[in-house]
């Protein structure tokens, strides 16, 4: 029906309606929000992903890599998933620069595929760009790390700005509580869309004993972690009143 030729390779993603889609594209740290009935026309809305508190730390500022995209159920934010220390939510509508999502030491992005590489001075993408996302109501974000922990923000915490300058720094939010994922580098992190469910997953639970590492969460987020292993055993810690959670066998037979 149609074709889109950026520059570069792009990152992209429909909001929950399916009237609206989103294009990064990182050779020039843009955002171009499309409407699927005129997309063969200009893009009517382009936002500058420009992060002011980055000049803080080296002129010129390291740009942000920006490796996934994903709107909110209700539309009006969108989350920009980026291979560094830190993710960004943005207006949906204005394209404002609304919070900024720190992971702990500003030290954990994917960027670096061990802690013990080196990040040059142009951005990569790195192995990251399905390690962040929304839990089904919006309500919060959740992202994995390098150290394999997942990290939870609160988003109810983000507020829209009114004629925001863009000099001004963002919210810039720390994680509510970090969830022990597993060893090594956490580079999915999903919610489930039905139950009270996280899983992560990473090379490492490909290529060692797999196992699945589930959120309890109630009311008030969250409430423990449980951690189910193919030889049936599990561990974990909980907080509060949590409903008991029965995995199935089949989800440990070898493909």
């Amino acid at each position: 029906r149609g074709l889109l030729t950026p520059p570069a390779a792009s990152v992209v993603a429909y909001d929950a309606t399916g009237a609206v889609f989103a294009v990064a594209v990182n050779q020039y740290s843009r955002i171009l929000m499309y409407d699927v009935k005129n997309y063969d026309k200009e893009p009517f809305l382009t936002v500058a992903l420009d992060d002011p508190t980055l000049k803080l730390i080296s002129f010129p500022p390291r740009v942000p890599f920006m490796t996934s995209l994903s709107f909110s159920s209700d539309g009006k934010l969108l989350l920009v998933g980026c291979s560094g220390g830190a993710h960004y939510v943005l207006d949906a509508f204005e394209g404002h620069l609304l919070a900024k999502l720190e992971l702990p030491d500003n030290n954990l992005g994917l960027e670096r595929r061990r802690p013990e590489e080196r990040i040059g001075i142009q951005p990569q993408r790195g192995c990251s760009g399905e390690e962040v996302s929304w839990t089904p109501d919006s309500r919060f974000i959740v992202a994995g790390g390098l150290d394999g922990r997942i990290s939870v923000w609160d988003a109810g915490q983000i507020q829209p700005r009114d004629n925001p300058d863009p000099n001004t720094p963002p919210l810039c939010l720390q994680p509510l509580t970090r969830i022990d994922g597993h060893p090594g580098p956490a580079r999915c992190v999903r919610f489930n869309p039905r139950l009270a469910m996280l899983a992560s997953a990473g090379q490492e639970l490909v290529r060692t004993v797999p196992y699945l590492a589930y959120a309890l969460c109630s009311s008030d987020f969250p409430v423990g972690v449980l951690v189910a292993r193919p030889d049936g055993g599990r561990r974990g810690t909980c907080e509060g009143t949590v409903e008991e959670v029965v995995v199935p066998d089949r989800l440990f037979q070898p493909s």
